[in-house]
């Protein structure tokens, strides 16, 4: 093709990029207007609408995409210099070059450099452009979690997309309740696919239905076994013979390692109770930017140490204006990390029969400054911890018993949406979720329309539990204080308590846990 040759001329670009020079010339024909179509380009005859142009640019120009590597020092670049090599379609991405690493990447935010181009070695034209393949694993192993994964970084919409249609025609569903979270067959012969971007990872109890997916994969992609999942998305998983451990211990230690705390003295609560959080307009302000920085990593964490939520999101409420009193409650909670490193959370094999439980817990105005309370839960698959949250409400409650009813209706709302989960995974009737309060006054309230004269002020949408109840979808319990799981995420804790409620929310040391 002409237009092509004159790409690749025109930028002095090896031979070797021919095949790129011709995509981007059809890329750029289809949106040129010809005679045959009127003087309408393709575009428009295909699509019925005209076609968009600011997002060109100059062929074989340098193009600077962000570093996308986490946890950048201050003096490592922040962009790389690449070679545009025309739009990726499928998604708002353009198709780059790495001529210093030989690799080609797709990436949306780059910066445009059009009056100029690379200049290239003399011997580029013997080298041959690397090849791209999707590569996953899938475990041939009953009753084990395995790990597919994609090896080159890719356009995350496409290739998300790719993934999701590729399970389509393999006849998988996508669960209603989790977009992410597709199933095929029932009971012994149930596969589930947990999908991120391309990266799956799979799980059944039949090895026979594992390896049928395994081979219907194959027809479509190039892959390879990965093995067991052992790590994922910074999430650290052991499969022994009747559980699976989750924990984020070189995630911690690299946060330590960051904010300069790895050799800092361990303490035993990551909050000192009674501890009294407010905006400290007065007091010394330090940096807002590292402080943030340090939050959000620690909130990272949290999907394995429901212990470290309340303390994290006390912390959390304060990134706009942070002073040193914020400052010291962040370097508690390093400390307290540095102490319980190998924590995390132990998934036991269950009986057939499916348990879904949940406690419900709220402080009263433990926030300073607008004097709203904070919620707790905790949702059980059987004996096993599989949700949880610690979170200010949304309006001022009047009395602890008002503040728990609140706080139980948020909670009935996450068991509604587990319950169908679970119903759906597992092609089960659903059955109710038990939920465990530790006040009378608030259970009094959820069951008995009575009470209704000294509940009337609180907002509508919290009676919302009124009806799950009287439906059985919910049924509420009572539970003493001493047992109430949840109430490590309303309040700090002394360190000896902590520990005993840390163990009762599901949270264990496992470093050396045998199975």
């Amino acid at each position: 093709m002409a237009m092509a040759r004159s790409l690749l001329k025109g930028t002095h670009m090896p031979a070797r990029f021919w095949g790129e020079a011709v995509r981007h010339a059809v890329y750029l024909l289809n949106r040129l207007p010809t005679k045959a179509l009127g003087e309408r380009t393709p575009f428009e005859a295909w699509m019925g609408r005209k076609p968009h142009l600011a997002h060109l640019k100059v062929f074989g120009c340098i193009a600077y995409a962000k570093n996308t590597t986490p946890h950048l020092k201050k003096l490592d670049d922040r962009s790389s210099p690449m070679v545009y090599l025309g739009v990726e379609e499928g998604c708002k991405a353009y198709r780059l070059f790495d001529p210093r690493h030989n690799k080609l990447q797709v990436s949306r935010d780059v910066i445009f450099q059009e009056n100029s181009e690379w200049t290239w070695n003399a011997g580029a034209d013997k080298e041959d452009l690397p090849e791209f393949v999707k590569i996953v694993g899938i475990d041939e192993e009953e009753n084990e979690v395995m790990l597919m994964m994609s090896e080159e970084p890719t356009c995350y919409q496409e290739a998300a997309t790719e993934a999701c249609w590729s399970l389509k025609e393999l006849d998988f569903k996508k669960c209603n309740q989790e977009h992410a979270v597709y199933t095929r067959g029932k009971r012994e012969a149930s596969i589930l696919v947990g999908v991120y971007v391309d990266d799956l990872i799979v799980t059944g109890r039949s090895t026979e239905g594992i390896n049928k997916f395994k081979q219907q994969m194959m027809t479509e992609f190039e892959m390879s076994d990965l093995g067991l999942l052992s790590y994922y998305l910074g999430i650290e998983v052991e499969q022994q013979k009747s559980r699976i451990l989750l924990r984020q211990s070189a995630y911690a230690k690299k946060i330590l390692s960051q904010f300069q705390m790895a050799d800092c003295n361990a303490t035993k609560q990551p909050m000192e109770p009674k501890t009294q959080l407010h905006k400290d307009l007065e007091g010394t302000p330090i940096d807002a930017t590292e402080y943030r920085r340090v939050i959000g990593c620690l909130r990272y964490l949290l999907h394995t140490r429901p212990d470290l939520s309340y303390s994290v999101g006390m912390a959390s409420r304060y990134m706009e204006k942070p002073t040193s009193m914020h400052h010291k409650v962040v370097k508690q909670i390093l400390r307290y990390l540095k102490g319980t490193i190998y924590f995390g959370l132990a998934y036991t094999k269950g009986p057939q029969e499916i348990s879904i439980f949940g406690y419900s817990d709220s402080d009263l105005a433990g926030d300073l400054d607008g004097r709203k309370s904070t919620s707790g839960m905790a949702f059980y698959f059987n004996e096993s911890l599989v949700s949880w949250n610690s979170q200010k409400q949304k309006t001022v409650a009047l009395s602890s018993s008002e503040a728990e009813f609140m706080a139980a209706t948020t909670a009935t709302c996450q068991a509604l949406w587990l319950r169908s989960l679970v119903s759906e995974l597992t092609g089960e009737e659903p059955k109710p979720v038990t939920l465990f309060v530790d006040n009378k006054s608030a259970i009094a309230l959820m069951k008995n329309p009575v009470f209704h004269g000294r509940s009337k002020h609180i907002d509508t949408k919290f009676h919302f539990i009124r009806k799950c109840v009287e439906k059985g979808q919910i049924v509420v319990e009572f539970v003493n204080t001493g047992e109430q799981r949840a109430d490590v995420l309303t309040k700090a804790l002394p360190g000896v308590k902590l520990a005993a409620m840390r163990q009762l929310l599901g949270v264990y040391d496992l470093q050396s846990c045998p199975d």
